[in-house]
């Protein structure tokens, strides 16, 4: 029992290469469009590699420098980390990731229900979670993106309320 209580590790403060990271963007990524290469950061923390086994640390500093700067750092793929001022680029980009997400797990869902007999509880949650994931991947298309817009441009330009959205959704279809 005290041999498990002795493995167990809190993570009570930020680790020194968290801390060295943090450092490091504060002092190259000073304005908007300033770029910092994954080689750059992984010289930073003594060679570990921040987009394999260091990836958790990169997270950690990039967290915390958007925080305490109001920034945003967006990673340029197998090249390294950008400052931008550009916050429509994260919702576009995140909403993309999410529709990408959802499809990908109701293709596995239906591939590994296919054959397979389940209880009628089971039936249910899985055509509760299907229905879920179907209804994310039609809010998350162009087309919804254009019927929200619309009903900005008749609102004045202001976040629509979720129940709005749904009931906008419910009467186009």
């Amino acid at each position: 029992m005290t041999e498990a209580i002795a493995k167990k590790r809190t993570i009570g403060e930020m680790s020194t290469d968290a801390r060295i990271l943090i450092n490091y963007l504060e002092g190259h990524l000073k304005g908007t469009g300033t770029f910092v290469s994954y080689g750059e950061l992984n010289a930073a923390i003594g060679g570990r590699d921040v987009q394999g086994e260091a990836r958790g640390i990169l997270s950690t500093a990039r967290r915390h420098f958007e925080r305490e700067h109001a920034a945003i750092l967006e990673c340029v793929m197998s090249e390294g980390v950008k400052r931008t001022d550009e916050p429509i680029g994260i919702g576009v980009s995140q909403r993309r990731h999410i529709r990408q997400g959802a499809k990908r797990a109701v293709g596995r869902m239906v591939n590994a229900a296919n054959g397979s007999e389940m209880l009628n509880d089971d039936k249910i949650l899985f055509h509760t979670e299907l229905s879920l994931l179907g209804a994310i991947v039609q809010f998350t298309t162009s087309k919804a993106e254009k019927l929200i817009a619309g009903k900005l441009k008749t609102n004045g330009s202001h976040e629509i309320p979720t129940k709005e959205t749904l009931r906008l959704f419910a009467e186009k279809t």
